[in-house]
């Protein structure tokens, strides 16, 4: 049975200093990208004639399979029965349709129903292993499209020790520099014998001194834990979603690592405190050789049916 995976870049932990837990860090995603695999505009304009003559060379240059596109009707379009009760995962589906549907300047993808759909997304409660550590995966044979479910309820603990660190180290960095600010005005310096212990004292003092912004952290984090993880994984797995998705319009993966169709995804964006506070809602993932591989994969099945 074929299935085509999505993997979430693995992360690197590290013992946070207040939180006594472990913090997540984001694999960073280069620039580079390999224009071979991106259709030009000249391509995507071509007959329908051109594209059944052509299809098995397009596919081998472009990353194509077409094999996978088993949840297309005759018109390249697709209909997502999403059989899952998590409010947030429903809405990570919808993202993830809008964001095809919007670079790809029409509706690709629909949602549908139990009695009529063309796919099902759903989760999968099936263990990782060491030969398989997808998060997500597209099965063409049975036509379903799933999430693990470990990795998906593990996420929003992770996203939130990342953002809760971030504001702790906000706060104890006002109050070291505080501190050592403090400390330089009496004149005393690093070279003095008893600069750890001063300092300690006056970090405490200041610490002390700080109640309005000790009250705005604990406000934040409990924004964090309230809202704001939860908003994060939203975000993420919509990336990881539509990722599938480019599977079912018969997307191979990409070499390269800033294209959603990269093998493996890693977005800082839903680990940032400040940016998902602020918003993510005009962030989309698809880069124009994503959308452009879409749409000649599409325009390739369409002239064949």
């Amino acid at each position: 049975m074929r299935k085509l995976h999505h993997l979430k870049a693995q992360s690197l932990i590290a013992a946070a200093t207040v939180t006594l837990l472990a913090t997540p860090v984001v694999t960073s995603i280069t620039t580079a990208q390999a224009a071979s695999v991106t259709p030009s505009s000249a391509l995507l304009k071509k007959s329908n004639g051109y594209y059944r003559t052509h299809a098995r060379a397009l596919g081998k240059k472009y990353k194509l399979a077409f094999d996978a596109q088993s949840a297309l009707k005759k018109n390249g379009k697709a209909v997502i029965y999403v059989n899952t009760k998590d409010k947030t995962l429903k809405q990570s589906v919808k993202l993830a349709m809008a964001y095809w549907n919007k670079k790809l300047g029409k509706t690709e993808f629909t949602q549908g129903s139990k009695k009529n759909h063309t796919l099902t997304f759903g989760v999968s409660t099936a263990a990782a292993s060491k030969s398989d550590q997808s998060d997500a995966w597209w099965t063409p044979m049975t036509k379903k499209l799933d999430v693990r479910w470990s990795y998906y309820t593990a996420e929003k603990q992770n996203i939130g020790i990342s953002m809760t660190n971030q504001l702790n180290n906000a706060f104890y960095d006002t109050i070291e520099t505080k501190a050592k600010a403090n400390l330089a005005a009496k004149g005393i310096t690093t070279s003095d014998k008893d600069y750890q212990s001063l300092f300690n004292q006056e970090a405490s003092n200041v610490e002390t001194s700080l109640p309005a912004y000790k009250t705005t952290l604990k406000k934040d984090v409990g924004l964090v834990k309230s809202t704001l993880a939860n908003e994060g994984r939203k975000y993420e797995y919509a990336s990881t979603i539509a990722h599938e998705m480019g599977h079912v319009m018969g997307l191979n993966h990409s070499p390269n690592k800033q294209d959603l169709m990269y093998f493996e995804s890693g977005n800082s964006n839903v680990y940032s405190f400040k940016k998902v506070k602020a918003g993510l809602s005009k962030y989309n993932p698809i880069t124009t050789t994503d959308k452009n591989r879409a749409k000649l994969a599409l325009k390739i099945y369409v002239a064949a049916h």
